[in-house]
């Protein structure tokens, strides 16, 4: 919704007492809410027009951001067939409970950059012609209209009701979706779609602007605007440029390309040029739908940014003149990223689909911005069911917000106290995403005691890799405790530790029986990065027959060995990757020996996307390929271990009198790198340089004294 607050200086703003109406929600639309339709016919009241909303305060005041909200065409048609509804019980409750979880957090206006709705409009997969027949372009742009009538007015009277003035954004699904070839219908269905948009959330019923510092005489004057409340300005870019329907001008998305150029970067210019020179302005923040710094974690997404990240123009612009804060949505996920002191916070959700959802709470002070992210699991029953959508993406019908609700996700603060900006005190979410961890990044050992919500990460990535638990429990493990995994559990642990076509070793000890059902299938044990593109995930697998896979988007490796590993025994699982590796150059191991497959994608590229570390279903979806079974000592490490380093593993896990788990062998690992001596678990291990015997990796046991060999005669001996 639109609401006008203030101007930059030398431009003029609408106030409720010039805006004509008919009666009290387009003023509410307009103002806020309280606003009210006099009997003279023109708006009165709305907290969008508080004396106070338009100067400085040193009253410190909250605002919230919700990218990606709602995503879903959530509203009751019944008054228009009986056939189907795209609402029940359950989304309506889910979205009541996340509503009022920003209610409760006192904003004065919520962010929404855009995709409030799915927007599949033009389609009727169903064939129930709710919004009318989409057999010609007219007939598509007459059912656009009709849907957007419905879906806006019902999406934004759940925020009124609660009296949440919103500044709303457009998002790929706001215009059908991407993508958009030329000579298309869905092209030239590009411009009904932002005007459908802009009738409810920019322009009064009269075509009056609600904003009046908007990119006037530009294609974007209903979709850009900027506006000032109290001491902050804010700017909503429209990053979906189309010059002609017929034109091509991205080579993926077609006649569409993500970007802000031309007369609405020049006007942006202008506005935030203003903004620097206005003494009553103290921060700025730009919402726009797309990220431009890259890597994202990402989760059930098409993944779109914008071409050319931080070198883009927009992006220059940001920091050429000091713009604070970017906010985005489109990969439902958070992550952040500063360059050039312009602080990229992504984040949002998109509800029933994806395994979590999550919004962005700022505190504004004259001197400081604190920010901080929250996030809530997404509980899915067993029932696929979906609900219906004019397309064929769909939601699933049953869903609920997991049962501890929204908790903290991260911090930051934007301190510009010292007379410079600083961005302190980053924990979880806003820790930048890094593309690569050296060492043992992540090492999750299981050993949490029954009935606890929360695997704790030994590696040095820390707390970003923390696990939270969903319905999987701890039992005794092959070391120590392990978890296990049935039905729908799954374990996140935050993000892909690893990220791009970087080296690294993965290692887990697993026990499982045939799979669920008639134990055919995929199970994947763990997985990282998306599933994009060709190379993009990581899933470590066990197949149908009970093998040792990898799987890396677009690519698998087959097992030439016939023996299935599920057969209720432990069994250590290893792979081995060089940097810029393809899926045939890895190398597996089966309990700590070479595990020889063949691939008919050899030449595919490693190329891991930023996503998620889930234990329990792979990258591709929630409880996609799910998992049953026992998992334990899950390690990653951004280098390649030898095979004597992976033989280690798995022999000192085996040797009972050691039980050594991944964390105790990197510190062996450490000592040898430093040809030092290393005590672990109370036993000292002294370093020797040569002549040591025996196959390399295995540890070798005489009486009470152990040896081992890894690399070319050097190793550790003990006592």
């Amino acid at each position: 919704m639109g609401v006008v607050l203030a101007c930059i200086p030398a431009c003029s703003f609408r106030t409720a007492d010039k805006v004509s109406c008919v009666d009290d929600t387009q003023c509410v639309t307009a103002f806020g809410a309280g606003a009210v339709c006099r009997a003279d016919g023109f708006c009165e009241g709305g907290t969008a027009v508080n004396p106070d909303a338009n100067t400085s305060s040193n009253e410190p005041w909250t605002f919230v951001s919700f990218p990606d909200f709602l995503n879903a065409d959530i509203g009751d048609v019944s008054a228009l067939t009986s056939a189907v509804n795209s609402t029940n019980a359950a989304h309506e409750a889910a979205i009541a409970k996340v509503l009022d979880a920003l209610a409760a957090e006192h904003p004065d206006f919520v962010m929404v950059a855009g995709d409030l709705v799915n927007g599949h409009w033009y389609l009727d997969a169903s064939g129930v012609q709710v919004f009318g027949p989409v057999s010609t372009r007219a007939q598509k742009a007459a059912a656009i209209d009709k849907a957007a009538d419905l879906y806006y007015t019902q999406w934004k009277k759940r925020f009124e009701d609660r009296g949440l003035p919103v500044y709303a954004a457009v998002g790929d699904h706001d215009v059908g979706d991407n993508n958009w070839e030329a000579n298309t219908d869905k092209a030239y269905l590009v411009a009904d779609y932002k005007e459908a948009w802009a009738r409810h959330f920019t322009v009064d019923d009269n075509g009056n602007a609600l904003f009046e510092n908007r990119p006037e005489g530009t294609p974007y004057e209903h979709t850009a605007y900027a506006v000032r409340h109290k001491n902050v300005l804010i700017v909503t870019v429209d990053v979906f440029r189309q010059d002609s329907p017929t034109q091509t001008i991205d080579s993926k998305t077609g006649s569409v390309r993500t970007e802000v150029a031309g007369e609405q970067l020049a006007w942006l210019d202008s506005v935030l040029a203003g903004a620097a020179s206005d003494p009553e302005i103290d921060h700025v923040i730009v919402q726009g739908h797309v990220p431009v710094l890259v890597p994202v974690r990402q989760q059930n997404s098409s993944g779109m940014t914008m071409p050319g990240a931080e070198t883009s123009a927009f992006w220059q612009t940001l920091q050429r003149n000091h713009a604070d804060l970017y906010f985005a949505g489109e990969v439902h996920d958070m992550s952040t990223n500063n360059v050039g002191g312009v602080e990229q916070v992504v984040h949002g959700g998109i509800m029933g689909y994806a395994p979590s959802v999550n919004y962005l709470v700022g505190h504004v002070y004259p001197d400081r911005v604190e920010l901080e992210l929250k996030r809530a699991e997404l509980v899915y029953p067993a029932d696929t069911t979906r609900l219906w959508q004019a397309g064929s993406n769909r939601p699933r019908a049953d869903y609920a917000i997991g049962p501890g609700g929204f908790t903290s996700a991260g911090t930051l603060v934007l301190d510009k106290s010292s007379g410079s900006t600083q961005y302190l005190n980053r924990t979880g979410y806003f820790i930048p995403l890094a593309t690569s961890s050296e060492g043992l990044a992540v090492h999750l050992p299981f050993d949490e005691a029954a009935g606890s919500s929360v695997v704790v990460n030994h590696g040095t990535t820390g707390p970003a890799n923390n696990g939270t638990v969903t319905g999987a429990t701890f039992v005794a493990g092959k070391l120590g405790n392990a978890v296990s995994i049935d039905n729908l559990d799954r374990i996140a642990a935050g993000a892909a530790p690893l990220v791009g076509p970087v080296q690294r070793t993965t290692s887990v000890w697993i026990n499982t029986g045939p799979g669920p059902g008639t134990g055919n299938g995929i199970r994947t044990i763990f997985t990282f990065g998306a599933n994009m593109q060709n190379g993009t995930k990581w899933d470590v697998d066990i197949d149908e027959l009970g093998k040792f896979e990898l799987g890396i988007s677009g690519a698998r490796t087959d097992a030439t060995s016939t023996v299935s590993l599920a057969n209720s025994q432990w069994h250590h699982l290893a792979i081995v990757a060089n940097a810029n590796a393809t899926i045939g150059t890895v190398t597996m191991y089966l309990d700590g020996e070479p595990y020889a497959f063949t691939t008919t994608m050899a030449t595919t590229p490693i190329n891991t996307k930023a996503g998620n570390l889930i234990i329990g279903h792979s990258a591709n979806s929630l409880n996609f390929q799910q998992y049953n079974g026992l998992v334990d000592d899950l390690a990653i490490w951004g280098e390649p271990l030898t095979a004597a380093q992976i033989r280690a593993l798995a022999s000192f896990a085996n040797e009972s009198t050691l039980n050594y788990d991944a964390g105790e062998l990197e510190v062996m690992f450490e000592g040898l790198r430093d040809k030092q001596d290393v005590q672990i678990s109370g036993r000292l291990w002294r370093y020797q340089a040569s002549g040591l015997t025996g196959t390399p990796g295995r540890v070798v046991v005489s009486g009470s004294d152990y040896s081992v060999n890894l690399d070319n005669g050097a190793g550790f001996v003990s006592p």
